[in-house]
């Protein structure tokens, strides 16, 4: 063992670069979870919309008038989701949220539920 060399300024150097790198790359990991979190709780803007806004992929002009459901001032859509067989179109405004039942294939609002 005596006769190898006792040169560990290589060795000292990688040791150096090796710690550098572990710090940039918890940096760089830390800094992703805060950005993702921060990311999941901003919500797009929507501005509101006063006129009519059809409830189905079909023309406007094609829809019965009792296919179209009309937002308030100061309403917008905020949530859709499936519901069984039916539409759930979840509106949120000034005067409350209001959760409008759809059937999927003629566009006629079935019920409306009122949060109170």
């Amino acid at each position: 063992m005596q006769d190898q060399p006792q040169n560990l300024r290589g060795l000292k150097a990688l040791v150096g670069i090796m710690a550098v790198l572990i710090v940039i790359g918890t940096t760089v990991v830390i800094g992703t979870v805060i950005h993702r979190l921060y990311a999941r709780f901003a919500t797009p803007s929507t501005p509101a919309s006063t006129e009519k806004m059809p409830v189905t992929g079909v023309a406007p002009s094609t829809l019965p008038l009792s296919a179209v459901a009309r937002l308030a001032p100061g309403e917008h859509i905020s949530g859709i989701a499936s519901a069984g067989g039916k539409l759930a179109v979840w509106v949120s405004g000034p005067a409350g949220d209001r959760l409008l039942l759809l059937n999927p294939v003629t566009g006629q609002v079935q019920d409306v539920l009122r949060s109170r």
